[in-house]
C-alpha cells in the first residue's frame, strides 16, 4: 500500500503542462527543505492544509519516511498537470519517493496539498534492480519476460527455475480454474453459493454472517483485490481438488505434486500451530494422494479457534513445508495462461488493485496483479500490457525462513523493475 503522508485539501484542475510555472519551481524547492526538516510549515502551507496536519504531525511524519528511505537527496523531476499541480520525483538516499503537489491558485501560491504516494528503488537500470533484490537477505527469485516472443531470453532472470512459498498469490490458479468452468458452463458468475468455511483474515468475509449467499463473482473479486481468505477457501470447496490438480497441470507448473492437496487458508495456518504438532508430522510424512485424505480426517479438528495469530504473525513459521509453492517460471507461465485464455471479467479483476500503486499502473494499457505475504514469504506478480501493445509478465519471489521481511524494500524495487520496463 502507498504511505500517504498527508491528505490534498485542494483538487487540481484537469489539464496539462509541459513546462514548471515558477511557483511549480520553488515551491518543489520548499517540498525538498521540508522533507529535509526544515521548519518552514508556517510559510509554505495554507492555513487549511496546517489545520489538517498540525506541524508536529507533519515532522514526525517526514522523520519515520526518512527512517525507511534514508535522507532526501533532491528534486529529480517536476511533472506539471498545470501551473498549480504537479508529480514530482524526489530522490532518497535508499529508494525514489512519488510526491504530489497542489498549490493555492493566488499568490503566494502556497501548498494546499501534499502527497507522498509512494517508492520505487533507485536503480538506474534493470541490471541495477535486480542487483538489489540479489543482495536482500534469504532467497530471491525473479522473471520477466515478454509474452509475445516467448522463445526469446527473458528480460531478466534471478533463480527462475528455484521453488519458493508464495502466499496468496497461489490464488491465481484457483481464478483461473473459475474462469475456465465458467467459460466451458459449467458455472456462471452469478451462480449463489453458501459462505464458508470461514478462515482468518485477511479479508473481510469472515465477519460476514455463516453460510451468507455469495456469488462466484463477488468470492472472486474478493480472493484476487482484497486477498480474501474465506472467499478463498469457499472457492477450493466449491472448485474441487480434482479441478484444482488439473488446472495447476494445464498451467505448466513444473512439479503439480507440490500443490495437491491445494491447502485452504484456514488448514495451512491449523496446520503450523502446536496443538496440530502431531497432525502436522503425519500431512508432511504423507505423499499427495494421502494428504488429501489426512485433510478430509483433520479437517474438522483444524478450527479457527485453534489458531494463534501471535504465531501466524511473529516470524516465518513453516515456510518451507506447509506452504503454497511455485517456481518464477511456474508464475509467469501461469501468468500467460491467464493473457491468452481467461476472459475478459477475470481480467477486470485482475485489475481491481495494482498493488503497487496507480502511479506504476497508469503507465501501462493493461496492469494485472496478484500479491502474496505472511512473515518470511513476499510475492509480487504482475501481467502488464504496455501502451505499445507488447505484454509481459513479472513474477517476484522473497523468501526468508528466519526473519520477517521488511516489504516496504522489495516494493520499492518491485516498483522500479516495472517502471523501468514501461520505459522500454
Amino acid at each position: 500500500m502507498p504511505f500517504t503522508l498527508a491528505l490534498t485539501a485542494s483538487p487540481a484542475t484537469a489539464q496539462t503542462q509541459t513546462i514548471p510555472s515558477p511557483q511549480l519551481s520553488l515551491r518543489a524547492n520548499d517540498v525538498l527543505r521540508l522533507l529535509q526538516g526544515a521548519e518552514i510549515e508556517a510559510e509554505v502551507f495554507d492555513e487549511n492544509f496546517r489545520n489538517a496536519v498540525p506541524p508536529a504531525r507533519f515532522r514526525a511524519l517526514v522523520q519515520q519516511v526518512s527512517a525507511q528511505q534514508g535522507q532526501p537527496l533532491a528534486i529529480s523531476s517536476i511533472d506539471p498537470r498545470n501551473a498549480n499541480s504537479a508529480i514530482l520525483k524526489v530522490r532518497y538516499e535508499k529508494s525514489i519517493g512519488t510526491v504530489h503537489i497542489d498549490l493555492e491558485n493566488d499568490p503566494p501560491h502556497r501548498i494546499s496539498g501534499l502527497q507522498l504516494t509512494g517508492f520505487e528503488g533507485a536503480g538506474d537500470s534493470i541490471a541495477d534492480v535486480m542487483a538489489a533484490i540479489d543482495a536482500l537477505p534469504g532467497r530471491q527469485g525473479v522473471l520477466i519476460r515478454q509474452l509475445d516472443t516467448p522463445d526469446h531470453p527473458p528480460l531478466a532472470a534471478l533463480d527462475p527455475d528455484g521453488s519458493y512459498a508464495i502466499a496468496s498469490a497461489v490464488k491465481l490458479y484457483i481464478l483461473a480454474e473459475l474462469d475456465r468452468s465458467i467459460q466451458v458452463g459449467e458455472r456462471q458468475w452469478s451462480d449463489v453459493v453458501q459462505l464458508g468455511p470461514k478462515s482468518h483474515p485477511s479479508g473481510i468475509s469472515q465477519n460476514w454472517p455463516d453460510g451468507s449467499p455469495v456469488t462466484l463473482h463477488t468470492l472472486a473479486t474478493l480472493m484476487i483485490s482484497i486477498s480474501d481468505n474465506s472467499a478463498t477457501d469457499t472457492l477450493i470447496r466449491i472448485i474441487g481438488q480434482d479441478k484444482l490438480s488439473q488446472i495447476v497441470t494445464a498451467t505448466g507448473h513444473h512439479n503439480p505434486d507440490e500443490l495437491r492437496p491445494l491447502l485452504m487458508t484456514r488448514q495451512a495456518s491449523a496446520l503450523k500451530m502446536p496443538v496440530h504438532a502431531e497432525r502436522r508430522e503425519q500431512y508432511l510424512s504423507a505423499g499427495p494422494a494421502e494428504r488429501e485424505q489426512l485433510l478430509t480426517e483433520f479437517d474438522s479438528a483444524l478450527t479457527l479457534d485453534s489458531l494463534d495469530s501471535r504465531i501466524l504473525t511473529h516470524r516465518p513459521n513453516f515456510i518451507d513445508q506447509l506452504e503454497w509453492f511455485a517456481t518464477p517460471a511456474d508464475v509467469v507461465r501461469l501468468l500467460d495462461y491467464l493473457r491468452r485464455n481467461a476472459s475478459e471479467e477475470s481480467r477486470t479483476i485482475l485489475a481491481i488493485n495494482p498493488g503497487i500503486g496507480q502511479d506504476a499502473a497508469g503507465k501501462w494499457s493493461y496492469f494485472g496483479y496478484k500479491g502474496g505475504s505472511e512473515p518470511g514469504v513476499l510475492s509480487f506478480n504482475f501481467l502488464l500490457q504496455s501502451k505499445a501493445g507488447k505484454n509481459y509478465a513479472v513474477s517476484v519471489s522473497w523468501n526468508n525462513e528466519e526473519i520477517s521481511l521488511q516489504e516496504s524494500e522489495l516494493l520499492a524495487l518491485t516498483t522500479r523493475l516495472v517502471n523501468l520496463l514501461a520505459e522500454q
